[in-house]
């Protein structure tokens, strides 16, 4: 033989050990960033709660002794029952009626009473706005990968599903800050705040039969990117589309579908390489090829335009193509 003996079990077991070493590191940056992202919000909220508590809590008296104190504590603690509210009621706004709530309990009921019902617009604006200053502080880098890993959690079974509350819906009525745009497909499979484990304004959502590029996509993409300020764009597509199937059918088939359908498809078609696409002979390997083969082409025509290149070139847009694995979870990217 011309290579030396060697022996097969230990490159075996090495590599073993690698891919246990990285899938432990791989789950310790995600409960890392869990555990971050929580910390963040429950610092951005503790905030607005002790600024309000600091405005409703009346002044102590000059001679400030401790039961004064005490008594105001307690005022701010359960916030809101005031000298003119009846006993075990609360008025939640200056023009609201008083309403029934329990007795304050432990630290964690007191917020969730203050978050329902006991913040003004005024505080939803600050809110908001602190929420448009974080969005816009993040790089695109950042954003792509909270991105991934919110797709790891989703394809891991550890998706947050980080729902509002009612005080961050309030906020958003205001303004919306979403730090990506997705251009995917209208498959009822393919939901993608879901699949990247976001919640809700996070995400600028654009779903269209095989993801195509349009005049109305291409309208709502420039206006994430110009006016929302959006740092990463993602043109995803996924397995098993049947918009890409049914635009590898023949022409004459494609012309006897509804007028509009059939525009769509021939418009997708003229996009693919059928000549190279044919020599695939495995479905699978065909199927993603010619996914990725359309989300390609649909980047390529966006990077024709100069504005958007000038934003790539100076950092501060990611445009990227992904593909959806419905079987597994995952999404790839590529094409940065």
């Amino acid at each position: 033989s011309f290579f030396p003996a060697f022996d097969m079990d230990r490159p075996v077991a090495v590599l073993g050990c690698v891919g246990c070493v990285a899938l432990a590191v791989t789950a310790v940056v995600i409960v890392q960033s869990v555990d971050s992202r929580r910390r963040r919000h429950d610092r951005m909220l503790l905030s607005l709660l002790e600024r309000r508590r600091a405005m409703d809590a009346p002044p102590l008296s000059k001679a400030g002794t401790e039961g004064d104190a005490e008594a105001a504590g307690n005022l701010s603690c359960c916030d809101g029952l005031s000298a003119g509210s009846p006993k075990g009621l609360r008025r939640v706004s200056s023009s609201a009626s008083f309403r029934r709530i329990p007795s304050c309990g432990t630290i964690a009921e007191g917020l969730a009473e203050e978050f329902a019902e006991g913040f003004t617009m005024e505080e939803a604006r600050e809110h908001a706005q602190q929420g448009a200053s974080a969005a816009k502080s993040r790089t695109p880098t950042e954003v792509l990968l909270e991105l991934q890993r919110g797709n790891a959690r989703f394809w891991m079974g550890n998706a947050q599903r980080p729902e509002k509350s009612a005080f961050e819906r309030r906020s958003l009525i205001l303004s919306q800050y979403p730090s990506v745009a997705v251009l995917g497909c209208s498959d009822s499979r393919v939901p993608v705040e879901i699949v990247f484990d976001q919640g809700l304004g996070d995400l600028f959502v654009i779903r269209v039969a095989g993801n195509a590029l349009g005049l109305s996509t291409n309208a709502s993409l420039q206006y994430a990117i110009h006016h929302l300020k959006v740092k990463v764009v993602v043109v995803m597509g996924h397995e098993g589309c049947g918009a890409i199937k049914a635009a590898q059918l023949d022409e004459e088939t494609i012309k006897k579908e509804p007028a509009h359908l059939a525009k769509a498809l021939l418009g997708i078609k003229s996009g693919l390489d059928e000549k190279r696409l044919n020599c695939i002979h495995d479905p699978r390997a065909h199927d993603r090829e010619a996914v990725v083969t359309n989300v390609t082409n649909q980047v390529k025509q966006l990077a024709k335009d100069p504005c958007l290149m000038d934003l790539v070139n100076n950092d501060e847009l990611t445009i990227v193509g992904g593909f959806y694995e419905i079987s597994s979870g995952i999404v790839d990217f590529f094409h940065q």
